[in-house]
């Protein structure tokens, strides 16, 4: 593995985070936060704080995308937002009955969130500095959050074993997922609506979070998991332990390609991988950075090819699995694949030490190396088999083929299976007609007795009926019958007529797919309609079909303006809000709830009743409505607590008649120090409050 650059501080790594502009920022426990410039890495500024971090903490701290704000967990003291260009503090949260023990900054829509001792969840604006939600609760330590890419969702994990993923747009959805044997230490979003989550056991779980299942266990690691990244596409995983490994995943297989993949001496504490330079960067608990390029290496393979050397080349490739999918191991690959073609040439001639040689570079990779071996000694049959083949004995022929396998790949075999294909093809003709099955056996004469052919003339002869009826089905295009003839009678799949079945079935669904995401969703149901005619395809046609007509709801219910219809669809059907439509509403909707954070951080309630106006009516957006007319009142008492304070009493009383005990009254009383103003009222369900009737001011 290329390092091109080693930085050494002098405390542990906290947070590494690529931003905008080919940067990276990288933070350590002494909170000194430093921006790299990528490729070649240098310091381009930096600032340090004299807050004191926990070091024990795997997520506290973070930088937002664009490097604007820098955000700690401060030991006992909430949670300190500072500016990444200004350099100094921005807000100071504490509203957690205990330590913040993760945190997380929003690639999308400035929010912060903090999970605490106390199970609590806390959005934050970094627009106005207030909080903006409390999410649903854990029942032990929040120790791990991520935000997905589109800003929708927010996933949290805790000491309790559980991950909640929780839809921001509404906060009235969530998913709560069961299944890990140990507290969770490190969550991430990752395409197709995935999300892998790690645990203290070393067991990193790949889960739908949508459908509350999981997709893959993957294979644990020694230690237990300190940090994840993915590549850009997120085809590949790389998992950081305790113990000082990074191990690589692919996401498509959900194999594990590398244990270890780098390897440390001391433990890992983060680790990210950056698009500009296609770096993976690891910063370990000693203060120690390294900048890995693993994509370099392609060029190095390059230049092995170019010299001839594959002993290199396939070093490479064994140090580094990521080359394995390059387009240098392509170009190894399709000159292994020509040095075999010219190896089989020379061996049908005798040449046998020239073969050998002619597969001699290759033989530094141990698959290649067994190939290499088994086709040498395989080959030692060839003129045996030759023999059979030109004197038309192809039982023979076929044995020496099946027992020495390599010698399916010449000429002599290929002109042999040609052989079989005209004479079943003749033979399915002449069956059909009357008094053929004489003149067919005398065709199937030479491939008497052959494993795999036998089954098809058995049936053939044995079954002629059933043959009969399968090619009137094929010829009438009853494909659903054909194939559930070829369920009761197997031998029926070996047939050319079959297998062209199987490949229509194939290009219908690729087509639909193709429609489907194309937007055209009338031809898409119409194909789905012709893929329920093949029983195989039958549950993939039903899903394409409803996709299909989904999203054409949508459209109508858009051009009708019933958004409340939409959303219902989307609460159902959350993989919707990958639609344009539902994204251009989401949009719209997301301006108004900017506009109505900076009304709540005034305490106007009578600017988020206009603001909110056109949404009131829609029972999804309910709980985030009223979520921000609670950020209003709490504005509204933190004035009062400051300029009136003999006020406070009646409005916190106001405030309990309409809301009851809530997290965020709790939290707020506790952040002030009057926890004992508070009341044991049950919070009242969201569905139960009017928003239209609440009134503009709390006292």
């Amino acid at each position: 593995m290329i390092v091109e650059k080693r930085l050494q501080f002098k405390c542990a790594i906290t947070a590494i985070k690529p931003v905008e502009g080919r940067r990276v920022a990288i933070v350590d426990v002494d909170n000194t936060v430093r921006f790299f410039k990528l490729g070649p890495v240098e310091l381009l500024d930096g600032f340090k704080t004299s807050i004191q971090q926990d070091p024990h903490l795997l997520n506290g701290s973070d930088v937002s995308r664009d490097g604007r704000f820098v955000a700690f967990a401060v030991k006992k003291e909430g949670v300190a937002v500072f500016s990444g260009i200004h350099k100094r503090l921005l807000y100071r949260f504490k509203r957690h009955d205990g330590d913040v023990e993760s945190l997380r900054i929003s690639d999308r829509h400035e929010y912060l969130a903090t999970g605490g001792q106390d199970g609590k969840t806390f959005l934050w604006s970094l627009v106005t500095g207030r909080m903006i939600a409390s999410l649903p609760h854990h029942a032990d330590f929040v120790t791990a959050i991520d935000f997905s890419p589109n800003g929708q969702w927010i996933a949290t994990g805790s000491f309790d074993r559980k991950v909640l993923v929780t839809n921001i747009s509404s906060l009235s959805q969530s998913f709560r997922l069961r299944g890990h044997g140990g507290a969770i230490n490190t969550i991430k979003f990752i395409s197709d609506h995935r999300l892998v989550a790690a645990d203290k056991s070393g067991e990193i779980v790949v889960w739908d979070y949508f459908n509350s299942k999981v997709v893959k266990r993957l294979k644990k690691m020694l230690d237990e998991v300190t940090s994840f990244c993915t590549t850009p596409d997120d085809r590949f995983l790389f998992a950081a332990d305790k113990n000082g490994l990074v191990s690589l995943y692919d996401l498509n297989t959900y194999e594990m390609l590398s244990l270890r993949y780098l390897s440390y001496s001391k433990s890992i504490k983060k680790i990210a991988y950056a698009k500009s330079g296609n770096y993976l960067i690891v910063g370990l608990e000693n203060g120690e950075v390294t900048f890995n390029s693993p994509l370099k290496e392609s060029a190095k393979m390059e230049e092995a090819i170019d010299s001839d050397d594959l002993v290199e080349a396939y070093r490479l490739a064994e140090e580094n699995p990521l080359l394995r999918y390059s387009s240098a191991y392509i170009r190894l690959e399709a000159l292994w694949n020509d040095a075999c073609e010219e190896a089989v040439k020379l061996l049908e001639e005798g040449r046998r030490n020239e073969a050998r040689e002619r597969l001699e570079p290759f033989s530094a990779e141990s698959s290649k190396r067994l190939l290499t071996q088994q086709l040498l000694n395989d080959y030692r049959e060839f003129e045996r088999f030759k023999t059979a083949v030109e004197s038309r004995k192809y039982q023979l022929a076929y044995s020496l083929a099946a027992q020495y396998p390599m010698l399916k790949h010449n000429r002599y075999y290929a002109r042999m299976e040609q052989e079989w294909e005209a004479v079943f093809s003749q033979a399915k003709k002449i069956i059909l007609q009357n008094g053929g099955e004489e003149r067919v056996k005398e065709l199937f004469k030479p491939f008497r007795g052959i494993s795999g052919k036998s089954v098809l003339i058995q049936t053939l002869l044995a079954e002629k009926e059933i043959y009969k009826l399968f090619m009137k089905l094929v010829v009438k295009k009853d494909f659903k019958g054909a194939i559930e003839l070829a369920k009761r009678y197997p031998a029926i799949r070996e047939l050319k007529e079959y297998r062209k079945i199987e490949r229509m079935a194939e290009a219908i669904t690729q087509k639909a797919k193709m429609e489907l995401e194309r937007g055209n969703y009338a031809e898409t149901a119409r194909l789905a309609s012709r893929l329920i005619e093949f029983p195989d395809q039958r549950e993939l046609a039903e899903e394409l079909k409803e996709e299909a007509n989904l999203y054409a709801s949508a459209m109508r219910y858009f051009a009708e303006k019933n958004y409340e219809a939409i959303y219902r669809m989307l609460e159902q059907y959350p993989y919707l809000e990958e639609t344009q439509i539902v994204k251009n509403l989401e949009e719209a909707w997301q301006k108004v709830v900017k506009r109505a954070e900076v009304s709540a951080s005034k305490g106007d309630v009578a600017g988020l009743k206009n603001l909110f106006d056109p949404f009131i009516h829609l029972s999804q957006k309910r709980v985030k409505i009223i979520s921000l007319f609670k950020q209003a009142y709490l504005e509204q008492l933190e004035n009062i607590s400051e300029r009136e304070p003999g006020s406070l009493a009646p409005a916190l009383r106001n405030y309990l008649d309409l809301f009851g005990m809530d997290d965020e009254l709790d939290a707020w009383l506790r952040d002030h120090g009057l926890s004992d103003m508070g009341e044991e009222i049950e919070a009242k369900e969201i569905g139960t409050i009017d928003p239209i009737g609440l009134p503009e001011t709390i006292v």
